[in-house]
Formats: structure tokens, C-alpha cells, sequence
């Protein structure tokens, strides 16, 4: 059944009940009865010549994956393995966006992108984000959408685009719901309760999850390579390592909305998290002089313990001037939190000479803050024209203070005051943009600028290092047009640039000596990188069956930040610097196959090619290589309430400036979800995935003319899981919010600001 067709049989139906309604002596129906109910319809009376409507039924299956050019998204209401999955399990099978191995996350190819929770920046997300990804069950996720296009209301970070979740409150009937769940697979348990309220013109809406990923920690071993180009005596170090790793999440979120009227929406929301990772390692580390005899090696234990603790809230006005494209939207928010990590390594057993001392411990304690005030206002004042406008202010101020222990054991280690660092950081944004957009018979266009003044810096409070303060003058545009071919298919031009701005551990100079061999520090003098993006895109979803969309982008990015690596005093130096070029030109393709109803295949495939360059007094290097990812999923619906399915992807390794990945990845799943009692209220589904075989190698190198440095992991890559989730009650509808779009700035690197390869 075609969209036409649907829309004739309502507006027949429509009329059908205003013709009943109307006429003489008729009998009111019931309000509501439930699908499958035992309840018997209330009679009516009508006059001769009418026939009763037994069963009136219209069924339009939702699209797995939906684009219109600038925005992919990715259904994960429609993914039976949502019940039991996490969002980074989810995230591999979004077009757009690759999980490699070790659980980095790229979009559009880049490790730099900005990535929000309900179109704004969520301090969840803080921290060491892969834990805190799998920690979020996907079950309470909605939609996950792929963002290239962003335009100028949104911030302007992110390189590679935006990666936007979207949380699921879409429930609409009314009264008092309540929805656990429960899950448990080969890496976590957990659960979430979440409930919701409507009293007259007030809705509340509270959801409490956990999750527990140390029940049975994850192990993996790693061995590594790093060789000496210099001819110093200290030639090549081998690394063997074997790691347990775990995590424990707790999260409470706090929304409520307040609608006096048709033209005044107050809302009100707040939020705590608390995130525990850990990992116990075994490492044995081997120095080798020219000629490949011994020089020393040594067995050493280590502990890692990190906590981040969050808590925020905010508050929104929107007013609407009599019609939904005329509003004015104020919104506020603040949020606080701190993040601890301990790092500690004892030597079980040393045979050669070396410096190393026999106890070492690095304690970081970082504390944030975030202050957004955000004035938002739109007006269509006419069919063909829609204004909009706003403006922002962003303030980030954090702490750090890094300090180093050593000494023979626990007890005795004492600080080294020489090598502490304590700082303070701002970064303050102050933003102000304008767009408009217009609609002429066929054709659509769309521009917009963003102007933002960033000042950001280091104040040192301990530690021989100069303060600095910078300020960037950011104005980012965007322009598009697209032309409809049809009612459900278009053609698309874009241009967009895009800025990635360094986060504070990629500007701190603090020097870490914890590992042997090796020490690492950021460089305060970074800037902000930038991309420029041409794109030309085709999306049709004009029927029913088979849909789909291409894109042929090309990205250029001036003063990219690169991680590097190089020898110094027989030392491993790692570091960062806005050294080099890129260049990338790819082609992404998907569609969406309906073969029956209850039928559906989507596939999506991406190849690209990227150039990178460097040629300063730092680091003269160059590379260059093809990328291919793809995935396809298929889901069948059986009559009994039960759906099965099927996915798997593909991926070839990345590229950097100094490096690239050694083998191809590959991930695949089944699974199957039914469901039970009145209104669906029980569900349970299975899913395992990755069964064969049990381990998966994967590795990298980086090199310049100094060094080479390669590593390769072995982990446990089988999964499988049960989720159940019941729902009691009737409400399902959702807390309203306002046009307010918040985002918050990322304070570390990582996939907010800059990748790494883990």
C-alpha cells in the first residue's frame, strides 16, 4: 500500500465517521478499544442503506534506514537486536559510521565529530566515552542519526559531521506508564526502569538504568614493536600484554514539561551519572641492543581505576506567536562534574640494568564545568521563506592536576613535585548565527553563517610551563540546494565547513614517564583544524518498496592535528601538532528493500580514497590508501509476533599521517525477539553474534624515519544475549520539549575531538 493510496482510504474513512456523527438519532461511539480486546464496541444506529465497518486496519512499516542527503538515520525502534544490544554494538550497523576492533568510532571517515544526545552535548558522554557507549542500552534509544550537513544553528565542531541519539519517548495515548528491562549477555548485565506521568497540563518523565560490565571482564593480549632508527642502544622493545578490563554504570535522567497553553511550553530536566572503569594488566617488556642480545626485561603488574561522576540541569521557554514556525525559544543549563583516574604498575622481576623504578603511580583528577545560556528564533513568514536566528554563550572552565608517585613499593612512593602539573583551563565560546531557508515550486535552498569567537587557554598553577591564552575567530558557512524530482525522490548540492578544536589532553603539556621507554605530552600551542566538505547526494524514497540514496563527497581539511611519533635520546616521543593536509573524495551508497511486508534487506556500502601530507621541520611524511566499509541487515516478521534477523559488515583498515591499520574487520549477528500478553506488554529476545571464530586478531603501525612502532591484540569477539522487558500502564505520551538545541563542549580528545587508536 503506496502513501496515496493510504491517505485516499483515511479521507474516505474520515468522512465516512463525520457522515455518521451527523446524522439524526446516531449513537456515540466508543472512545478507544484496544486492539484484541474482549470488550465488546458500543452499537450504533443508523439509518437504512448503511453498513457497519467491522475491521478498519492501516499498516505502513517504518524504514530501518531513512536519508534525504544532509542526515542519515537509523531506525533502532525497527532492530530487534536493540532489546539486548548496546548503543556501540547498534553503532556498527548504522551506515556512516565504523567500530573498528579495538571499539573506536569514525563517522564519515573521521575520528573527529561532535557526538550529542538528543541534538545536544550530554556530559554522560565524558570520560572514557567507548564505557560509556557500551553502557547505554540501546533499548531506550529511538533513532541514531548520521549528521553531514549540519547547518548553522548547530555548533560548529566536528570535522567529520555529528553523530546524534536520540532517546525514545514517542508513546502517545495518555495516563501512567512504567517500562523495566532486563539484559544479559556474554559482557554485561543490566537494566533500566522508566516511567512516566501526565497530571493535567504537566508531564514527568524519570528513567533509571544500570549496567554492570565487570560480571565476566572482557581479556585480550597484545604484543607491540618499537624499534629504534637512530642506531641507539636501546634498539627494539618488545611488549607482550594481557589486560581484564571491566566497567559499572548507574544513570538517572529527570525531565519535566509544563504547557499552560497552546502558545507557552516550560520545561524543566536533570541528570546524574556515575561511570567505574578498570583493568587489571600482566606486561612483559624486553629491550633488545643492535646486535639483538637482551639489555634488560622486566615483568611488571598494573591496576587502572578511573570514575566519572555527573550531574546538571536545565530549563527552557518557548513561545509560539500563533502558528509552529513562528517561535522564540530561551533555554539554560549547567552542569558539573570530576573524572579520576589511577594508574599504578609495580615490577614483579627486573634482570639487566635499567632506570625503571620499581613502583609508579599517576593520579589524574579533573574536574568540569559548563555554563549555556541559548536564545533561539525562527519565522516562515511565508510559505516560500523561513528565518532563523540565535545566539550562545558556551563557558568551560576545568581543572587538572596530574601526579606522578614512584618508589619500591605502594607505601613508600612519593611524589615527584618536579614532574606535577596543576592547571586550569577556559574555554569560552561565544556564538551568533542566521539562516534561511526557501521553498520555490520544485526547488529547496538553504544558507546559512555561524560566527564564533572561541578564547581558550592554560593557567598553570604548579609546574615549570608558561601560560597562554588564544583566541580563534571562527565564520562557518553552509549553502544548499536540492531539487525535487518527485514527491519522494531529489537531487542535492552542498557545501559546508566544518571546525574540530583541540580538547584539553591534547593541549596539556604534563610529560607522562609511567611506561619505560616511552614518555608522552600534548602541545599547548595547538589550533583548530578545518574541513571543507562539497557534496553532491540523489535520494529517492518514492515507493514503497525500494529505496535509497547516494552521495559523492569531497572533504578538505588545512592544519589537521596529528598524533606523532619520533626518537629522541633513545626515547619514544608521542605528542600531538597541526602538521599536514588531507584530502578524501568517497562514494556512499544505501537502500532499503521491502521484498514482502514482512520482509526487509538495507544494505549500505562506502569506498573512499584519502591523501595525507606533511612537509615541515617536525615531521615530513605522506600517505594515502582506498577504504571500503559496508554492512546489510535483514529482518523478517513472522505471523506469531516473532521477528528474526540478520546483519553483517565489512571494513578495510584506516589511514593516518604516520600510519595505518593491518587488517580488515569484519562483525556479523542473529537474532530474534517475541512478543506477548495485551498490547505487547512482554518481550523477549535473543541474539548471538561474532560465534566464529571465538578470537579476532587485529594490529596497526606508525612510523617515521626515527622509529617504527606496531601492535597487534587478540581479544574474545563472541556474543550472545537475552533481554525482557515488560511495560504496565497507559501512558504513552511524551514530554514535550522545547525548539531549544543545546550542545555542550567537549572537554578531552577522543572521539569528541580528535580520534585515537586505543
Amino acid at each position: 500500500m503506496n502513501l496515496k493510496t493510504i491517505a485516499v482510504t483515511a479521507l474516505t474513512l474520515i468522512s465516512y465517521l463525520n457522515t455518521i456523527n451527523a446524522m439524526p438519532g446516531a449513537v456515540e461511539v466508543a472512545d478507544s478499544v484496544s486492539p484484541g480486546s474482549s470488550a465488546a464496541p458500543i452499537d450504533t444506529v443508523g439509518e437504512p442503506g448503511y453498513m457497519d465497518l467491522e475491521e478498519f486496519v492501516i499498516v505502513q512499516q517504518k524504514k530501518l534506514v531513512e536519508s534525504d542527503g544532509a542526515k542519515l538515520t537509523y531506525n533502532v525502534t525497527e532492530d530487534p537486536e536493540s532489546g539486548s544490544s548496546n548503543i556501540l554494538e547498534i553503532l556498527r550497523k548504522v551506515p556512516g559510521v565504523t567500530v573498528d576492533a579495538e571499539d573506536n568510532v569514525k563517522v564519515n571517515g573521521q575520528s573527529s565529530f561532535k557526538i550529542l544526545m538528543n541534538n545536544r552535548e550530554d556530559p554522560m558522554l565524558k570520560g572514557d566515552l567507548k564505557t560509556v557507549l557500551k553502557s547505554i542500552p540501546a533499548s531506550s534509544i529511538k533513532k541514531i542519526e548520521v549528521i553531514s550537513e549540519p547547518g548553522a544553528k548547530y555548533e560548529a565542531e566536528g570535522v567529520g559531521g555529528i553523530l546524534n541519539i536520540v532517546t525514545d519517548r514517542t508513546q502517545k495515548l495518555s495516563g501512567f506508564m512504567t517500562q523495566l528491562s532486563g539484559w544479559v549477555n556474554a559482557w554485561q548485565a543490566g537494566g533500566y526502569l522508566n516511567s512516566r506521568l501526565k497530571a493535567n497540563k504537566v508531564m514527568l518523565d524519570a528513567t533509571v538504568s544500570y549496567n554492570n560490565g565487570g560480571i565476566w571482564p572482557r581479556s585480550s593480549t597484545s604484543d607491540s614493536e618499537t624499534e629504534d632508527l637512530t642506531g641507539g642502544p636501546n634498539h627494539l622493545l618488545r611488549t607482550h600484554n594481557r589486560v581484564k578490563s571491566g566497567w559499572d554504570y548507574v544513570g538517572v535522567n529527570f525531565n519535566m514539561s509544563w504547557e499552560p497553553d497552546s502558545l507557552n511550553l516550560f520545561t524543566l530536566s536533570g541528570y546524574y551519572s556515575n561511570n567505574r572503569w578498570g583493568n587489571n594488566s600482566w606486561q612483559d617488556r624486553t629491550m633488545f641492543t643492535n646486535d639483538m642480545s637482551v639489555l634488560w626485561s622486566l615483568n611488571r603488574t598494573g591496576k587502572n581505576r578511573g570514575l566519572y561522576n555527573g550531574f546538571g540541569f536545565g530549563a527552557s521557554y518557548q513561545h509560539t506567536f500563533g502558528r509552529e514556525d513562528h517561535t522564540l525559544v530561551a533555554s539554560y543549563e549547567y552542569d558539573l562534574g570530576y573524572n579520576r583516574d589511577n594508574n599504578e604498575y609495580i615490577n614483579e622481576t627486573l634482570e639487566g640494568e635499567s632506570t625503571e623504578s620499581p613502583y609508579t603511580r599517576n593520579k589524574e583528577i579533573n574536574d568540569y564545568g559548563t555554563h549555556i545560556l541559548q536564545v533561539d528564533y525562527s519565522n516562515r513568514f511565508n510559505k516560500h521563506h523561513l528565518l532563523e536566528a540565535g545566539a550562545k554563550f558556551n563557558l568551560n572552565p576545568s581543572n587538572a592536576d596530574s601526579r606522578p608517585y614512584f618508589g619500591t613499593n605502594s607505601e613508600d612512593a612519593v611524589m615527584n613535585e618536579s614532574l606535577r602539573v596543576k592547571m586550569s583551563q577556559f574555554k569560552d565560546i561565544y556564538a551568533v548565527y542566521g539562516s534561511w531557508s526557501g521553498t520555490f515550486g520544485k526547488w529547496n535552498m538553504k544558507a546559512g553563517v555561524r560566527y564564533e569567537h572561541t578564547r581558550m587557554g592554560l593557567k598553570y598553577k604548579i609546574g615549570e610551563y608558561p601560560d597562554f591564552t588564544t583566541h580563534l575567530n571562527d565564520v562557518v558557512p553552509n549553502a544548499a540546494v536540492s531539487y525535487n524530482i518527485t514527491s519522494g525522490s531529489s537531487l542535492r548540492a552542498a557545501y559546508q565547513l566544518r571546525i574540530s578544536r583541540p580538547g584539553l589532553g591534547r593541549l596539556n603539556p604534563y610529560v607522562n614517564v609511567l611506561t619505560p621507554g616511552q614518555i608522552s605530552y600534548g602541545d599547548p600551542n595547538l589550533k583548530s583544524e578545518k574541513g571543507h566538505n562539497v557534496s553532491l547526494s540523489y535520494s529517492n524514497y518514492d515507493s514503497s518498496k525500494f529505496t535509497g540514496g547516494a552521495r559523492l563527497n569531497y572533504r578538505y581539511v588545512s592544519n589537521l592535528i596529528n598524533d606523532i611519533i619520533f626518537m629522541k635520546d633513545d626515547i619514544l616521543n608521542s605528542t600531538y601538532a597541526n602538521i599536514g593536509k588531507g584530502h578524501m573524495v568517497s562514494l556512499d551508497l544505501n537502500c532499503d528493500w521491502n521484498i514482502i511486508p514482512d520482509l526487509r534487506w538495507s544494505v549500505y556500502a562506502s569506498t573512499s580514497y584519502g591523501y595525507l601530507k606533511a612537509d615541515s621541520e617536525m615531521l615530513k611524511a605522506a600517505n594515502s590508501g582506498w577504504q571500503f566499509y559496508g554492512n546489510t541487515n535483514i529482518n523478517y516478521r513472522l505471523p506469531c509476533k516473532v521477528r528474526i534477523s540478520a546483519y553483517g559488515g565489512f571494513y578495510t583498515p584506516w589511514i593516518d599521517l604516520q600510519g595505518n591499520g593491518t587488517r580488515n574487520g569484519y562483525y556479523y549477528g542473529i537474532g530474534a525477539s517475541r512478543a506477548f500478553l495485551k498490547d505487547d506488554a512482554l518481550n523477549i529476545s535473543i541474539n548471538a553474534g561474532n560465534f566464529l571464530p571465538a578470537f579476532r586478531t587485529n594490529g596497526y603501525t606508525q612510523a617515521d624515519e626515527t622509529v617504527r612502532f606496531s601492535s597487534h591484540s587478540r581479544y574474545r569477539q563472541w556474543n550472545v544475549g537475552l533481554n525482557i522487558s515488560f511495560k504496565f500502564g497507559g501512558l504513552k505520551s511524551e514530554v514535550k520539549k522545547t525548539a531549544a538545541n543545546i550542545e555542550k563542549e567537549s572537554h578531552e580528545g577522543g572521539q569528541n575531538g580528535g580520534g585515537n587508536k586505543s
